[in-house]
């Protein structure tokens, strides 16, 4: 299996008019082909910035399921033209999963499940924080719960070992020995909040 992280920065000021318009008249189209996991904005560090992590059963899985949003109808007319100009940069990394915790084994199990759209009246954001942190080798971490760690096999920083983490707001710190740490705001909508 291989997981995709997938880093889009977004034009300043704009994160909160891609992630409205997403999660009204976006997700719903993506996710009837690519298998979703977690959908995040950061909250320091890179700002304007989502991640959001796509497992795959191999590299050809992942070819047919890009191919088919690439002639979603829906996908190119409500979505892409509102807010494919809000991209600066889209960065992806190909991860290998080391440690998953059990809650992310299952949503392993159930990936392709479209996600429906959100009314505009709910919230966008889950109640809790989730951080990720890229390092040389395995970092202890203490005050939050570890959702997962990958190893980059292919994108930048090849060898980095990345961990998404779970903890309230405001209570947890980066691990020592970490070479970038963001705090990130999980969507209501993310299968991992």
């Amino acid at each position: 299996m291989i997981h995709e992280l997938r880093a889009y920065d977004l034009k300043p000021g704009q994160a909160l008019a891609y992630l409205e318009t997403f999660r009204t008249d976006g997700v719903q189209y993506v996710t009837r082909h690519l298998p979703m996991v977690g959908y995040w904005l950061t909250d320091n560090g890179a700002l304007n910035r989502l991640y959001h992590l796509w497992p795959y059963a191999d590299m050809e899985h992942r070819a047919r399921a890009r191919a088919a949003l690439a002639e979603d109808a829906d996908w190119n007319s409500r979505f892409v033209p509102k807010c494919f100009p809000l991209i600066l940069r889209q960065q992806s990394f190909f991860l290998r999963a080391l440690d998953l915790s059990p809650e992310v084994e299952e949503l392993l199990g159930r990936t392709q499940v479209p996600v429906g759209h959100q009314d505009p009246s709910e919230a966008i954001f889950a109640s809790c924080y989730h951080s990720l942190s890229f390092s040389a080798a395995e970092v202890a971490v203490s005050g939050a719960e570890v959702l997962g760690r990958w190893s980059v096999a292919s994108g930048r920083d090849v060898g980095a070992q990345v961990t998404i983490m779970r903890h309230e707001r405001g209570r947890a710190t980066p691990p020592d020995g970490v070479l970038r740490h963001e705090f990130l705001r999980p969507l209501a909508l993310s299968p991992l909040r």
